[in-house]
């Protein structure tokens, strides 16, 4: 296995193989990317060839980009029709604990969806077939086959707690019925794929305040009170009218980066149209002067240098802190219902 397969949103190709290529410079390696604009997906060549241990030595655990990877080999081509897996699989001896079919998102690769959901089942009868299959060893990995079309695909391995178990690294999230806005969907995937299942019912209750700013129409306002969270709402903009007669909701007709809060939070959200740099000062000037605990906001990207973009936001923001920088983690991802824009957590470290 000589390369990594990266699946990402479409036109982020280049964006995702400057960062890993960076990831591995910071590890101590070398590589090189191979991209197809617009496809969704990228090959990454280690230096030195071993992508796999690349993998389990935890070098894209932070990565902001991908949405799923696994080590592979060279594309499978000429799979017949009436049977892709066997052909493809006829050499794996390894045996795996989770297995996907799964493809890109752009470059045309969406016509293959309902082939991705057919292959599912058949996959797993395969290796079970095979004496492969061993869901209950706690250390064995999670198996890719990754369609490049109708009749080629590569076949990969990662380690399970680092890649996706959702094929393509996309999270089915239903429509949350009765909220203002699309951006209540971000939120909640944040809530779900940042701060986590286990951390988020203990972080985010009943009782507990928030400020949202750039509330307006209240997408990410709804989501807290979902979860019983009193919000301070700053926007000069109408909210929801259900967002208006709720008591537990505080709109606040206030410039968001100049208003104070009248109490220390448990935390502040923002999705504010701005540029990064500004973005993440005003975030990082809250937790400084302890009126928030925690963070969660976005960051808009630039067209071009997107991990640039994030890399200058990351360094302002540990800066902004100054003594307090210790004190918190940042984590940074790019969504699945994020588009020009990636999500950010800002957590104490105790």
């Amino acid at each position: 296995m000589d390369r990594w397969l990266v699946l990402c949103r479409p036109g982020f190709e280049g964006d995702t193989a400057a960062e890993l290529i960076h990831l591995l410079g910071l590890a101590g390696g070398h590589g090189h990317a191979r991209t197809r604009d617009g496809a969704g997906l990228l090959e990454v060549f280690p230096g030195d060839g071993d992508a796999l241990a690349w993998l389990e030595a935890d070098t894209l655990r932070d990565a902001v980009f991908p949405r799923q990877y696994c080590a592979t080999g060279t594309l499978v081509e000429g799979l017949p029709t009436d049977d892709r897996l066997r052909p493809l699989l006829a050499d794996w001896q390894q045996p795996v604990a989770d297995a996907l079919v799964e493809t890109a998102e752009g470059g045309g690769h969406r016509e293959l969806g309902k082939l991705v959901q057919r292959l599912q089942g058949p996959l797993k009868g395969v290796l079970q077939e095979r004496g492969l299959w061993r869901p209950d060893d706690p250390f064995a990995p999670r198996l890719h086959v990754v369609l490049d079309s109708g009749s080629s695909a590569w076949v990969g391995v990662a380690p399970r707690r680092l890649s996706s178990p959702l094929p393509g690294g996309i999270p089915r999230l239903r429509r949350l019925g009765g909220a203002p806005s699309r951006s209540a969907l971000k939120l909640d995937e944040a809530l779900r794929y940042l701060v986590g299942e286990n951390e988020r019912y203990l972080q985010m209750r009943s009782g507990m305040t928030a400020a949202d700013l750039g509330a307006a129409p209240g997408g990410w306002t709804w989501v807290l009170r979902q979860w019983g969270v009193g919000v301070f709402a700053v926007d000069n903009g109408a909210l929801a009218p259900g967002l208006k007669v709720d008591p537990d909701v505080v709109h606040v007709r206030a410039d968001a980066f100049t208003w104070e809060p009248p109490q220390a939070l448990d935390w502040l959200v923002c999705d504010l149209v701005d540029k990064p740099a500004r973005v993440v000062e005003l975030m990082a000037r809250w937790l400084r002067r302890g009126w928030a605990k925690r963070a969660l906001f976005n960051l808009k990207l630039p067209m071009r240098r997107r991990w640039q973009a994030v890399q200058d936001a990351e360094l302002r923001f540990f800066r902004t802190l100054g003594p307090e920088a210790e004190r918190f983690r940042l984590r940074v991802r790019h969504l699945y219902h994020d588009r020009e824009e990636v999500t950010a957590y800002a957590e104490p470290l105790a």
